[in-house]
């Protein structure tokens, strides 16, 4: 690692990654500038978000070592339990937190109080600079006769003024449509699924019991997560052509069809929130590390939220990167290869069990779903497998 005093980090995007990723340095001597194009959102704004993330249990356990989860968890729902079945078929598989000897395999938390969360604790770090409307334009890299390393000469337009910083670093997170990866020409892999997530929460008739459920069925999959104790954070996987339907649904549609894909294992839905909806596709770059820059979160993969692993990997991208810098140091090449060699196996491993299960349970040939219901089966008798299952969900 380059080693030297009061270096400078930029980091792009004020999202949960961007933010956690600060927070990772604040015991460091790394001067951190935290830049987002948007204004900073008040405390007012983020108490009416309610959407819900889910949080695995190696993310809560990041969270904790950036000293915010215990600011967060009065606002969180334990995930104790999991329950996975098919639409038509009796089989099902149920995963227990207390079979691995834990409270929990992760939580559900609303985006408005994990975002407040860390914007007050980086209100608290000296050597944190948040900049809210402000965008990085362009970089260059230059080589200081004086360091004889490179650094990143940023042009930034702050509050509509042009002005050129110099930093060390430079980290992205800037999500999917991550200017920066662009800027720098980084190639991308990408897929599009032609489906939608709708997402919104519900109100059940019977307690969760902190049980989180996977429906998959013929129409795509439905995964309800617990919040509070009757409440549901619902997300229904529909094909893109149904997108207008959904845009212009009823709540009694939407609940309907809720009901439709689960059944009443809950009981029936009192109420429902506003619907958001969002298009779903698979996007990775060819590399998430170049001289001076380097891509965390949605910028470094974006994938289908069947398994709930999304802003998780993103977490995991800030739980390796951050001690590349310990000391208040920066990386070296060497290092840089190490990490993507890392993050690469990781993400690979996640994108492709993603990706087998839209393909798979999207498939409604003759035989397929009795394959499907048998292989539900074969999980509730190989215990390594269910373990492994339950591990992956967890984040391990």
């Amino acid at each position: 690692m380059a080693e030297d005093h009061n270096k400078r980090i930029l980091v792009s995007g004020a999202g949960p990654i961007g933010l956690s990723f600060a927070l990772g340095l604040k015991n460091t001597s790394i001067s951190v500038v935290i830049v987002d194009q948007h204004e900073r959102p008040t405390t007012a704004l983020l108490e009416r978000d309610t959407r819900m993330i889910a949080l695995s249990h190696r993310s809560v356990a990041f969270l904790k070592s950036i000293d915010v989860w215990s600011d967060l968890k009065p606002f969180a729902t334990s995930i104790e339990g999991v329950h996975v079945s098919e639409k038509g078929y009796a089989t099902k598989v149920e995963l227990f937190a207390s079979e691995h000897d834990l409270r929990d395999f992760g939580a559900l938390i609303p985006l408005g109080r994990l975002v407040l969360g860390m914007l007050k604790a980086i209100d608290d770090c000296d050597n944190i600079t948040y900049l809210d409307q402000t965008r990085l334009a362009h970089y260059e890299l230059v080589t200081t006769e004086d360091q004889g390393c490179e650094q990143a000469d940023c042009a930034l337009q702050h509050h509509g003024e042009k002005r050129k910083e110099r930093f060390d670093w430079i980290v992205a997170a800037e999500g999917m449509n991550s200017h920066l990866r662009m800027l720098s020409g980084i190639e991308t892999y990408h897929r599009d699924y032609d489906q939608v997530a709708v997402i919104a929460r519900a109100k059940f008739e019977k307690p969760h019991h902190n049980m989180a459920y996977e429906r998959f069925t013929s129409d795509g999959p439905l995964a309800l997560l617990p919040v509070g104790s009757h409440e549901m954070a619902v997300v229904l996987i529909a094909s893109r052509l149904e997108k207008e339907k959904w845009q212009t649904a009823s709540d009694a549609v939407f609940t309907n069809e809720v009901i439709y894909r689960q059944g009443y294992d809950l009981g029936d839905i009192e109420s429902v929130t506003e619907r958001h909806i969002w298009d779903l596709s698979l996007m990775m770059p060819k590399d998430v590390c170049k001289p001076c820059l380097t891509l965390i979160g949605n910028s470094a993969h974006s994938l289908h939220p069947i398994a709930g692993q999304g802003l998780n990997l993103g977490f995991r991208d800030c739980e390796l990167l951050i001690p590349y810098f310990a000391g208040g140091v920066i990386p070296s090449l060497h290092d840089l290869a190490r990490y993507q060699r890392e993050r690469r196996h990781d993400v690979v491993k996640v994108v492709g069990a993603t990706d087998f299960l839209v393909r798979s349970f999207g498939i409604d040939l003759l035989g397929a779903t009795q394959l499907r219901n048998f292989a539900l089966k074969s999980v509730n008798f190989i215990k390594p497998l269910k373990k492994r299952i339950a591990r992956f969900g967890m984040g391990y």
